[in-house]
């Protein structure tokens, strides 16, 4: 008994000692103390704060760049509770498949980037791309005056502004100047096609696997190489068509000059590798250009490459010209363009704080990947910033003048596309046509007659 009673009392003074130990932590039940209630407010405003997590996909490999932007945003944004990490994804058409698939499913996609125009207008038609023309219009940000003139509009979809063009592509034909010097050639700064052709003979050299080329056309890439690039500098932005969209420009001189060109160059003067060995042998301006075996190349987008000098190691200087063109002319077309077209989800759950952040991207954020190649369309960038992050950590091997002065410093009078009629169709047959030219199935003159042909019924 004697035990039961003193169990009774040691139960009593721990529920003694509990019920007052409650009291001191609560004035009462349910009630929190002011002090705590303040702290955990704070806390859940602190938590909100930092709360908006954002994030962006793209194609470009996170150390050539976005890291580094991601990086710079997340510290000068902390204090608005907004940050925001990035995915690459791979620009194939599994990769903008995948893309497309979480940006329907709504899977915490904010922001992210096209990289052509047809891509941009499937994401905008299928509601996969936000309207950004009111907001645009609210910050009073005019696309053409900040980035581009006309050419940043011609990538409105049905007139509506669904991505801003945040990166500036001028290029032109990456030569080994090392090699130019050698043979006493200078650097060009214009020229015609039949000078370009000329030099690339005196350049090559050598027999079998000592081979040294002219130049490399990546024609198993682009094999359209010979209107992108030649011909668009004489006939402009809508170098596949004429009378307003109505039939095809295939048989004009110019592309035509510029097309039997580049099949002579491969199989006469054999000053570049055949499209049949580019195909077959599936040879990359990395393999032919920077290990020596071409002293030309088409386009300058390996620059990330040609700055990799552990994967292709080099000590030669890399330099660049306008690329040449079918005729002189007084008035010419300049190559160039916009890309990496940034949208928001519309599905996004944190849209102003995603349009914060593009808008700061674009005009402010994007100079860490100049550092990968990439030029900032944002006119107030400043030029020479660009230069030394374009170049930097290959200042021995990137010649800075023609850099700035192909790559960089923006020109006028480009080329802007505005006629699609039945684009992706023509480009089919076009590619075709050119494939039997350069397999010399046919000779230029009568493929490109065929294609004008076949790519005319289309367009009835």
């Amino acid at each position: 008994m004697k035990a039961k009673r003193l169990g009774l009392l040691v139960l009593s003074a721990l529920l003694t000692v509990m019920v007052f130990a409650g009291c001191s932590k609560n004035n009462s039940p349910g009630i929190t103390a002011p002090s705590e209630a303040s702290q955990d407010t704070d806390t859940e405003k602190s938590e909100s704060k930092q709360s908006i997590k954002l994030k962006m996909w793209g194609a470009v490999p996170p150390e050539a760049g976005p890291q580094a932007v991601m990086d710079n945003f997340n510290k000068a944004f902390a204090d608005q509770g907004i940050s925001i990490e990035y995915e690459r994804y791979v620009n194939d058409d599994q990769g903008n498949m995948k893309l497309e698939t979480n940006l329907l499913a709504g899977n915490d996609i904010d922001i992210y980037v096209s990289y052509t125009l047809d891509g941009l207008k499937k994401r905008a038609s299928g509601k996969m791309a936000l309207d950004l023309t009111p907001y645009l219009e609210q910050d009073k940000i005019d696309l053409a005056d900040s980035f581009g003139g006309a050419m940043a509009t011609s990538y409105n979809v049905d007139g509506k502004s669904y991505a801003i063009p945040t990166k500036f592509d001028q290029f032109g034909i990456v030569l080994n100047k090392d090699m130019f010097d050698a043979a006493g050639i200078p650097i060009p700064t214009e020229w015609t096609m039949d000078e370009f052709r000329e030099i690339a003979k005196k350049l090559t050299h050598g027999e079998g696997q000592e081979k040294v080329y002219g130049m490399f056309f990546n024609t198993q890439q682009d094999i359209f190489c010979s209107l992108n690039y030649f011909s668009v500098q004489v006939l402009g932005g809508d170098v596949f068509y004429k009378q307003g969209g109505k039939e095809t420009n295939f048989t004009d001189p110019a592309i035509v000059k510029s097309t039997r060109t580049v099949a002579d160059m491969m199989n006469v003067d054999k000053s570049a590798p055949t499209h049949v060995d580019s195909v077959t042998q599936k040879l990359t301006q990395e393999g032919m250009f920077l290990s020596g075996k071409s002293a030309m190349t088409i386009g300058p987008w390996m620059i990330r490459s040609i700055k990799d000098k552990v994967n292709y190691p080099h000590s030669f200087v890399t330099a660049f010209a306008p690329y040449p063109t079918p005729e002189k002319k007084s008035d010419m077309f300049t190559q160039g363009g916009l890309g990496d077209l940034v949208s928001i989800n519309p599905k996004s759950k944190n849209i102003d704080a995603a349009w914060t952040f593009l808008k700061w991207y674009a005009t402010e954020g994007m100079l860490p990947l100049s550092q990968g190649g990439r030029v900032p369309a944002y006119k107030q960038f400043d030029k020479d910033s660009i230069l030394q992050a374009f170049i930097s950590g290959a200042e021995d091997i990137l010649d800075a003048q023609t850099t700035k002065a192909v790559l960089i410093d923006p020109k006028t009078n480009y080329a802007v596309p505005s006629i699609s009629n039945k684009l992706p169709e023509i480009r089919k047959v076009l590619g075709e046509e050119l494939e039997k030219i350069y397999l010399e199935n046919k000779t230029t003159e009568n493929g490109l007659a065929d294609a004008k042909k076949r790519a005319d019924e289309l367009l009835k």
